[in-house]
């Protein structure tokens, strides 16, 4: 995690959702691609491509396969979830300073956040929406600790859109991380939006630190347990919990 972010309006890259099942398929004249299944509606199949060249989605009729590629792709289908539309997510930090004397700073820190499904044609089920605040602190750069969470709930029409007011959290820190008498506090730092199923499941998120973006893009799962972990619990940088 970084020290500082120009937190005004960030609209980070959003992390993997669930991905589908991945294998080879022939098209009807003989070429041969790997997909990723999206969807099966009706007699169109959309995938995104996989490989050196891949990411890119698309939709073809299933007639556009081979017979073997249409059997295999019918027999994925089967139990292919029903496929989530995608959410533009925006989250807008405040940040209000005090100083409190000499050195000491008052910080309040609120947000908001903007949820629209892109889709016009398919909901956004009923979802949990999670914002987890985080501080580093001044008097050892290498601690973290959970300054605050609120949790929300979301379910969106197809093209329809809400925008949440999110509580946060108050703190005082020792601008001057220099000297001898540092008093330590925390300052924030960063944020983390997890959105869950009602299982629980993590389907999307949003973080303002480029590290932890790439925790996750490694290990999704990390993030339902940063959603377990306690406020005011201290966290190294790779968010572990110090005992």
């Amino acid at each position: 995690m970084k020290f500082n972010h120009p937190l005004l309006i960030l609209a980070a890259t959003s992390l993997p959702l669930l991905a589908g099942p991945v294998f080879d398929v022939r098209s009807s004249d003989g070429k041969a691609i790997k997909i990723e299944l999206l969807e099966l509606s009706g007699e169109n199949v959309t995938f995104n491509t996989v490989g050196e060249k891949g990411g890119k989605e698309h939709s073809l009729a299933l007639a556009r396969f081979d017979p073997d590629s249409q059997k295999k792709i019918l027999d994925e289908g089967k139990d292919l979830p029903p496929r989530l539309p995608k959410l533009d997510i925006e989250v807008v930090v405040s940040k209000k300073k005090d100083k409190d004397g000499y050195y000491m700073v008052n910080q309040t820190v609120s947000a908001r956040v903007k949820l629209k499904n892109t889709n016009p044609r398919i909901a956004f089920p009923k979802s949990t929406v999670h914002l987890t605040y985080f501080g580093r602190s001044r008097e050892n750069a290498a601690n973290y600790k959970v300054m605050g969470r609120k949790t929300f709930e979301c379910e969106l029409a197809a093209g329809k859109q809400t925008e949440e007011a999110v509580e946060g959290f108050k703190t005082r820190y020792d601008s001057d991380n220099a000297g001898d008498y540092n008093l330590g506090g925390y300052q924030y730092d960063s944020y983390l939006l997890v959105i869950t199923d009602a299982a629980g499941n993590v389907i999307d998120s949003r973080t303002s630190d480029a590290g932890v973006r790439a925790l996750l893009a490694k290990d999704l799962s990390k993030a339902a347990e940063i959603n377990k972990t306690a406020v005011n619990k201290i966290l190294n940088k790779d968010l572990v919990e110090l005992k």
